[in-house]
């Protein structure tokens, strides 16, 4: 199995998070992250290149973003290897 089963999380919205002192990120798209933390997912993907791509491949409290063929590769490689 290539993917785990997912869980969908209650959309989170906090306007002054304070994780966003440092990180320029559209308040439409912040929940969004804020969602991903608060269900402790280990991945982010999104291909919305405009806002988030320059976190693609950085991790952000545990949450690695990538775009969804990066993480599709990066899944069937550990499968190829046994992992």
């Amino acid at each position: 199995m290539l993917l785990r089963p997912l869980q969908i999380v209650p959309e989170h919205q906090q306007r002054d998070d304070p994780l966003f002192a440092g990180i320029a990120l559209p308040e439409k798209d912040r929940p969004i992250l804020l969602a991903a933390i608060a269900a402790h997912a280990t991945h982010l993907l999104t291909g919305d290149v405009r806002h988030f791509g320059t976190f693609y491949e950085r991790e952000i409290v545990g949450v690695t973003i990538l775009p969804p063929a990066a993480y599709l590769r990066i899944v069937a490689e550990r499968a190829s290897q046994g992992e």
